[in-house]
């Protein structure tokens, strides 16, 4: 239970709202958790999450944040009274709740609370995780008000299609703590609990099952390396069952899976909470994408000294030099995925140098203390005088 006086020090911290838009844990929700636990010492933060995201609002309840259920705004020039009224419930819960600047994950949310923002005279801020060549007119109307724009990478950042002047533009890189990897035998244990064969190359990807992953190559990859090693499994961690669209794309995956004939080599866990965990666990890891801002997953398995095989595809190869602190295969290059996790696999002390040269390299570039510092700077820049 709260004292008197640390209820006096946590109203006297600037609000941060959080908008959410999605109903699963992803890696924009993982980074957000990440953001507040990062900054909770010098702000108060609250979540804005729907109604349907039961294990989002759960996760934020744990990590000690006010958790606000509602129903985003939905825009519409045919039925502008109602949006305008459901901006105007929002609104009122942000000024009830003190809010001094609000904090959308992702451009999702802005589109959606961008009126609301406006309507409780609370500055906007929007994270751009992701590359936005092109947004529609409609779209485009819900950022005339956003006062500052956070890109995942220099490449989120070139690629937006809307012309953001500097004062308005940061750039704010991940972090990640670098931490001694699980005893051997803990790895083992929870291989077996996973249902791993003994002995067997585990290659992981930590990902929600989501048409934005790139899971049609790393299917043909998985294919052509089981042609030559019949030793591997590989081992998917990420939603495929909570949002609709996930279990749907999931489906299309596993029946594509099913045709190749290697099925049985798969393993899905859906959502899992204890990730560094899972990732201690296995040989390498693999990210395949269509687009990607800056990946958390990607530093998380560097910092434990895993080798990553990413697609080299936006902010990827800011934060991977091919052949130095990983290895990157061109979009949709299914066999130089194979084959780059087919020399990790022959030759394994090649593969632990470029891993401890991954996990050196977020030691001095992603470190826990640079980001804290950065996002309390990008609060403080963007928050009202």
């Amino acid at each position: 239970m709260r004292s008197a006086d640390s209820n006096v020090v946590e109203a006297e911290k600037p609000t941060i709202a959080h908008f959410l838009p999605w109903d699963g844990i992803g890696g924009v929700e993982i980074a957000t958790l990440r953001i507040i636990e990062a900054t909770r010492d010098q702000f108060r933060h609250v979540a804005f999450c729907k109604p349907t995201a039961l294990e989002l609002k759960d996760a934020c309840e744990k990590a000690g944040v006010v958790v606000v259920s509602y129903v985003p705004p939905e825009p519409s020039v045919r039925h502008a009274l109602r949006y305008f009224k459901q901006s105007l419930t929002v609104a009122r819960e942000m000024r009830r709740l003190g809010v001094n600047l609000a904090h959308c994950s992702e451009t999702k949310a802005t589109y959606h609370n961008s009126l609301a923002a406006f309507l409780a005279r609370v500055p906007m801020i929007t994270h751009v995780r992701s590359r936005y060549p092109e947004i529609g007119l409609r779209d485009r109307l819900g950022f005339l008000g956003v006062a500052g724009y956070v890109f995942v990478s220099q490449d989120s950042r070139r690629q937006f299609a809307l012309r953001i002047p500097d004062a308005k533009a940061r750039v704010l890189y991940d972090a990640v703590d670098i931490t001694e990897p699980q005893e051997a035998s803990v790895s083992k244990a929870l291989r077996k609990e996973l249902g791993v064969a003994e002995g067997a190359t585990l290659i992981g990807m930590i990902a929600r099952v989501n048409p934005q992953k790139d899971y049609a190559t790393l299917a043909n990859a998985a294919a052509l390396v089981l042609t030559h090693r019949t030793d591997v499994q590989f081992l998917v961690v990420g939603d495929n069952s909570v949002v609709e669209m996930n279990r749907e794309h999931y489906r299309h995956v596993h029946q594509r899976l099913v045709d190749l004939g290697i099925g049985d080599r798969f393993i899905f866990t859906g959502f899992r909470s204890d990730v560094p965990r899972i990732v201690s666990a296995l040989d390498l890891f693999v990210l395949c994408t269509h687009r990607e801002g800056l990946p958390l997953s990607i530093l998380e398995a560097m910092a434990l000294g895993k080798t990553v095989i990413a697609t080299s595809v936006d902010g990827i190869p800011e934060v991977i030099t091919d052949g130095v602190t990983g290895y990157l295969h061109g979009h949709e290059k299914s066999d130089e995925l194979a084959n780059a996790i087919l020399k990790c696999i022959d030759h394994p002390e090649l593969a632990k140098q470029i891993g401890d040269a991954a996990r050196e390299h977020c030691r001095r570039t992603y470190n826990s203390q640079v980001f804290t510092a950065n996002v309390a700077k990008i609060y403080r820049e963007f928050l009202p005088s």
